[in-house]
């Protein structure tokens, strides 16, 4: 059985990945801020759950940062743009963990009829 939010948020965050991966860093990249603005609005709304929308959040707003702007501040050693792409990486990794963390207690309380935080975190019924 599928999900057709976790899906569609899962899509989405493929396609954040992508145009994170094909930024080239040699200036602001409107066309790819304003699809990057569309698809993170779009997991917004795919999926209902606070900490999902909260890294969506983060990685629109250093996405925002890095898509932008001609320079970019660096952060101690590392270059402005490094340090952004790391930020978005490691949202959008933290997505895909809580998707499919969010699958699982779903795929768990559906197949026992258990309450869905019983059947995450493995507590056996009464």
């Amino acid at each position: 059985m599928g999900y057709p939010d976790i899906q569609r948020a899962r899509e989405g965050r493929d396609a954040l990945q992508r145009i994170i991966e094909s930024y080239a860093g040699d200036g602001a990249d409107l066309r790819a801020l304003r699809r990057m603005v569309d698809v993170c609005r779009e997991m917004a709304e795919a999926i209902d759950d606070d900490y999902c929308r909260e890294k969506v959040r983060v990685v629109a707003e250093f996405a925002a940062e890095l898509l932008s702007r001609d320079e970019h501040r660096a952060r101690g050693t590392m270059p402005g743009a490094d340090f952004l792409r790391k930020q978005i990486r490691s949202a959008l990794e933290l997505i895909e963990s809580r998707l499919y963390s969010l699958e699982r207690a779903r795929r768990l309380g559906s197949m026992s009829g258990q309450p869905l935080a019983r059947a995450a975190f493995g507590i056996p019924a009464r």
